[in-house]
């Protein structure tokens, strides 16, 4: 089990395929607790927080060494995984889960 500060190399080995997903890994990552197949948690440090983010199938671990890395990829996540307006990821979960009701 590797630790991996890359997250874009991270994320090419999670299962990002469906709007539920990209939410729960935004969701745990936010708050910092489990959420569908991702859970992270927050080491407290004397230099700041580091946060570690693992997904179900995937044997690494990713390490967002401090809050500016752990905002990166959260917008990371939005800008590149959904087509949510001001980046807005709760707003455009709600909409895709209305939408598939309607179908």
């Amino acid at each position: 089990m590797a630790k991996v500060t890359d997250y874009k190399n991270w994320l090419s080995g999670v299962d990002l395929e469906n709007h539920e997903n990209v939410y729960q890994l935004y969701n745990s990552v936010s708050n910092f607790e489990g959420s569908g197949i991702f859970y992270t948690s927050k080491e407290i440090t004397n230099t700041g927080n580091i946060y570690h983010v693992k997904a179900e199938g995937s044997e690494d671990t990713l390490l967002l060494e401090n809050d500016e890395n752990r905002f990166e990829f959260l917008d990371f996540l939005s800008s590149e995984y959904t087509d949510a307006e001001d980046k807005d990821i709760e707003k455009w979960y709600k909409l895709k889960e209305e939408i598939g009701r309607v179908d």
